[in-house]
């Protein structure tokens, strides 16, 4: 009976102790394409057991069988937003504020996708943009040892009244550690009156919760990529600027990607993730500009998904 009563005990604790997956939740809008290259390059890249789940927020009957149908290509498991979110304020809103700006849209699908999901979540949990790709080798579990919370950290406001919070597009959460998660909010609008973005009301968890620790990722435009000459002239492309993307820490194949050109993307955590940049098209670009700027992303992406790591 002891021996019973002991190997249960064992049993318990080795089940208590399974390393959850990594849960990553992205969030998808009108550009199922992207779908496929986040799948791709998470089976490529990320050295974590993890899952997969795409949040789908389209607008349109049309957009979201298409993400459905991507979803289920790659069987991907796809959670269907509730539209009536953005019909009615699932989250707080100030006067003048609409239901449907692409910052209230944002925010309102990440909190559903906590609210719903990650809060209940038993390990570590990702917020990140539709057109944020793993493009080197990562672990999300090494990274995140002894740390509660990592992003990229943002501010409003001015010396007197500052707004410290974590931009919304690339986020990682331990729901194992951090204090009070359920009261986590990743809504834009206000905070002390001054206006900010998507993710701007994490400044409330922050200054509640002092103790955790926290990581912050760094950002690179690839503006701040290209030689002096070329900035100040106001170009998007630069083709000898070799040393200084050398000294960036960019490796050729990523150099030859800047060199061509693509207009308005980003690098974190020192060029692990490349981020699109509107690729929800808030900004109103023509269909020629993402036309070109897709055809250039999807030769870098095949580059590297081809290339032995």
């Amino acid at each position: 009976m002891k021996t019973i009563c002991k190997f249960g005990i064992i049993l318990l604790l080795a089940i208590h102790n399974v390393q959850a997956k990594v849960l990553v939740m992205s969030y998808h809008y009108n550009r199922p394409d992207f779908i496929e290259i986040q799948h791709k390059t998470f089976e490529k890249f990320l050295e974590d057991d993890y899952e997969f789940v795409v949040f789908n927020d389209a607008k349109t009957p049309h957009l979201e069988q298409a993400i459905v149908h991507m979803c289920k290509k790659y069987n991907i498991k796809c959670i269907r937003i509730n539209p009536e979110i953005h019909n009615h304020p699932y989250l707080q809103r100030w006067p003048g504020e609409g239901y449907n700006s692409p910052s209230v849209r944002c925010s309102n699908g990440v909190q559903y996708s906590l609210d719903t999901l990650a809060f209940d979540h038993q390990g570590l949990a990702v917020v990140m943009d539709s057109d944020m790709f793993l493009i080197r080798p990562f672990s999300i579990e090494k990274y995140m040892k002894n740390t509660d919370l990592a992003g990229v950290p943002q501010g409003r406001g001015n010396a007197h009244n500052r707004i410290r919070y974590v931009w919304i597009g690339l986020v990682f959460l331990n729901m194992n550690t951090l204090p009070e998660r359920r009261t986590i909010n990743f809504n834009c609008g206000r905070v002390d009156g001054i206006p900010v973005d998507a993710g701007g009301c994490t400044h409330h968890y922050l200054k509640n919760h002092p103790e955790i620790k926290v990581k912050n990722i760094g950002i690179l435009h690839n503006q701040n990529t290209l030689c002096q000459e070329c900035r100040v002239s106001g170009k998007y492309r630069c083709t000898h600027n070799n040393k200084k993307l050398e000294r960036l820490g960019f490796n050729k194949n990523e150099i030859d990607f800047l060199q061509i050109g693509p207009p308005n993307i980003e690098f974190l955590l020192n060029n692990t993730f490349l981020h699109y940049r509107g690729g929800t098209n808030w900004d109103n670009q023509s269909a020629s500009f993402h036309n070109n700027k897709t055809s250039i992303l999807n030769n870098f992406i095949n580059t590297i998904l081809s290339t032995n790591s």
